[in-house]
């Protein structure tokens, strides 16, 4: 089966395989070829992709898996990952340290959205208070 592992602002792998291992909020899951059509809400963690002898891991920050199409090589697995990025054999104390940090990352950007829209808000208010609507 096709399956590829896209971020929001590259394609981060792409390949064939026989296994696609992936957690959601209810829990880990197996995807093979010929699974029925699914689609789940990742939660951060390790994603596992097994072809043969050969297995890619992954290191996901949240998004989706959404496995579909005939039973034949036409097969596909998409992961829409919000971040992603592959991190071969690491242990359990390295993956809580990276997902620490990409979550600190990610929560520092939402501060500054948060700040951006605040100041804004803040600006708009003043304009209605003021009745200036010249900048508009």
């Amino acid at each position: 089966m096709d399956v590829s592992i896209v971020a929001a602002d590259r394609k981060v792998w792409q390949g064939d395989a026989e296994l696609v291992i992936a957690r959601s909020p209810e829990g880990e899951f197996g995807i093979m070829r010929g699974h029925i059509p699914f689609l789940a809400a990742l939660v951060p963690g390790r994603v596992t992709v097994v072809n043969g002898q050969t297995r890619e891991t992954f290191l996901v920050t949240g998004g989706f898996l959404e496995a579909s199409g005939p039973m034949s090589d036409e097969y596909h697995v998409i992961i829409l990952a919000d971040d992603a990025e592959e991190i071969g054999e690491v242990d359990d104390a390295e993956l809580k340290r990276r997902l620490d940090e990409i979550k600190q990352r990610a929560s520092d950007e939402r501060e500054g959205e948060m700040s951006d829209a605040a100041l804004r808000a803040s600006l708009a208010a003043g304009e209605r208070a003021s009745g200036d609507y010249s900048s508009r």
